[in-house]
C-alpha cells in the first residue's frame, strides 16, 4: 500500500485495500481459533480416556495384587511385591502424564486469548479512527491522512502477531515425545 495519500482515488483504494486486509484476517484467524479449541477438545478427550484406562488398570492391578497376597504358591512375597509394584510405577507414571495436560491446554488458551485480545484491539482503533474520519465530513485532511496511515500500520502489526505460531504441537497424550514442562 502507498504510504501517502494525494487524492481521493488514492483514499478509496486504501480505504477499501484496508477493509479487505481487516475482514481477510478476521475471516483466517475465526477459522484458526476455531480449529485451537477443537484441538483443545480433543487433548481433553484424550486425557480423559488415558485417565479413565489407568484408573481401571490400578484397580485391576490393586485386585491382582489381593489375588497373589492370598494365593502366593509360585513365587516369594518379595517377586511378588517387585511385579506389582513395577505395573503400579508404569501406571502412575501413565496417570501423571495424563493430569498434566492441564499445561498444554493452558498454553493453548493463552495463545486463542492473545489472539482475540488483539483482535479487540485492532476493532476499538477502527472504530476510533473511523469516528475520526466522519467527524472530518471524510475530507483528505492531515488528520484523516495520518489516522489512514496509521490504520495499514495497525493491520500490519495485527497480522505480524496473528501469525505467531502455536505453542503446542503434540495433538495426543500419547504420540511422540511429551515435553510439558
Amino acid at each position: 500500500m502507498k504510504e501517502s495519500i494525494t487524492n481521493e482515488a488514492d483514499v478509496n483504494e486504501m480505504l477499501a485495500d484496508l477493509a479487505n486486509d481487516i475482514v481477510n484476517l478476521m475471516l483466517r484467524e475465526h477459522q484458526s481459533i476455531h480449529q485451537e479449541l477443537e484441538h483443545v477438545s480433543k487433548l481433553i478427550g484424550d486425557a480423559s480416556k488415558s485417565l479413565t484406562i489407568n484408573f481401571d488398570e490400578l484397580n485391576t492391578i490393586a485386585a491382582k495384587q489381593h489375588t497373589l497376597l492370598n494365593n502366593e504358591k509360585n513365587q516369594s512375597p518379595t517377586e511378588t511385591s517387585n511385579v506389582i509394584a513395577e505395573q503400579l510405577k508404569k501406571n502412575q507414571l501413565n496417570i501423571v502424564t495424563a493430569l498434566q495436560f492441564d499445561d498444554i491446554v493452558q498454553q493453548l488458551t493463552k495463545h486463542s486469548q492473545s489472539r482475540t485480545r488483539h483482535i479487540q484491539v485492532m476493532f476499538k482503533k477502527l472504530a476510533t479512527y473511523l469516528e475520526e474520519i466522519k467527524k472530518s465530513d471524510y475530507r483528505t485532511t492531515s488528520t484523516f491522512n495520518s489516522r489512514v496511515i496509521e490504520l495499514i500500520k495497525d493491520v500490519k502489526d495485527l497480522r505480524l502477531e496473528l501469525e505467531k505460531e502455536n505453542p503446542v504441537k503434540q495433538s495426543s497424550l500419547t504420540t511422540g515425545k511429551t515435553e510439558l514442562f
